[in-house]
């Protein structure tokens, strides 16, 4: 049976999290009161009440490529960057990062994590120098029953896949080029690796991003999964560029964020060129607020261009950069009046 269950506060007004327990008591219990610290400090930034001197959250997008091309996504709608980030500054970034203070590693942004051969030589770098928490998305396609084990054996403590379909055709329209069985067979595959390994970590969180195509197959999708997965996010489609298709579904799962935005007071995400955002979603592409190929990432941390964006979000919305109006607006968030 599926239950509701707050998971994460930060998330829980954009997601509806459903799960057999909570995913974050999961990982205090696999990894120490370390982990329930690090948490602990993220709240209070995301309620303003701390200022960190190095971020607790680093994404690091290697590549600008993926393997499908979503309608819902910026990813199938832009061509392969030729640019891309170097493993090893990527390896030494995090090893940086690790004596900072940083507690958590992601591989975020436009692309597909599991299109590059270093992704768990790089989870495993991060765990071993003491970051807490490495995650990624992926649409699960090249999720092979060797880089399963690759990337437990490495330490993966979050691993999230996007499936957003509970039938063949409907994941032809959400994900072009995807193979739906062959996603079905992978997310069994790595549970089946992660038992023999006697494994709890990484938690393992399904999504489904509701739109015009998928809106009858929710309940499909949670009754498929709901006794084989950890937790899973329900996600509301946002339109965050003019170059998307309109896909609202029929209902949505509630106002958006509906107040300021804490993501610059604890994370950063280093693009594929170098550039460096403050941002969690993709509307903020145009916040950049530094470049690792000229500067370290403690100089843009504490710049002017990030402090910039805090100042605005901390006080009235009228103040805000446009971008992050734009992603209130896309959920359709209530005015917040701050």
């Amino acid at each position: 049976m599926v239950v509701l269950a707050e998971v994460d506060r930060d998330s829980l007004n954009v997601s509806k999290f459903l799960a057999r327990g909570d995913p974050l008591a999961v990982l205090a219990g696999q990894l120490g009161p370390e982990f329930a610290e690090y948490r602990r400090k993220w709240e209070l930034a995301r309620t303003f009440k701390i200022k960190l001197p190095y971020p607790l959250h680093v994404d690091y997008e290697l590549l600008k490529a993926c393997n499908l091309r979503c309608p819902m996504c910026l990813s199938g709608q832009s061509p392969q960057a030729k640019e891309s980030l170097d493993p090893e500054k990527v390896k030494s970034l995090i090893k940086e990062g690790a004596r900072m203070g940083q507690c958590s590693m992601g591989f975020g942004g436009l692309w597909e994590p599991l299109l590059s051969p270093h992704i768990a030589e790089l989870v495993a770098v991060g765990r071993e120098q003491g970051l807490m928490d490495a995650m990624f998305n992926t649409n699960g396609q090249l999720l092979t029953a060797g880089l399963s084990r690759d990337l437990i054996e490495a330490g993966l403590t979050r691993l999230m896949i996007s499936v957003d379909a509970a039938s063949e055709s409907t994941y032809r329209q959400m994900r072009p080029g995807g193979n739906f069985g062959l996603l079905e067979d992978n997310i069994l595959q790595f549970l089946s690796v992660r038992q023999k390994l006697k494994k709890k970590l990484p938690v393992l969180r399904l999504s489904f991003c509701l739109t015009e195509y998928n809106f009858g197959e929710l309940k499909t999708f949670l009754d498929t999964w709901s006794d084989k997965v950890d937790f899973f996010s329900l996600q509301e489609y946002g339109r965050f560029s003019p170059d998307l298709p309109a896909l609202f579904p029929k209902g949505n799962l509630g106002s958006g964020p509906g107040g300021r935005c804490a993501q610059p007071q604890k994370r950063l995400l280093i693009r594929h060129n170098g550039r460096v955002l403050p941002c969690c979603d993709l509307s903020g592409l145009d916040l950049t607020v530094g470049n690792i190929k000229t500067q370290e990432i403690k100089e843009i941390w504490s710049g002017p261009e990030v402090e910039t964006i805090r100042t605005s979000l901390a006080g009235l919305k009228a103040q805000w950069p446009e971008s992050c109006l734009k992603c209130q607006d896309k959920y359709r968030a209530k005015d917040c009046n701050l």
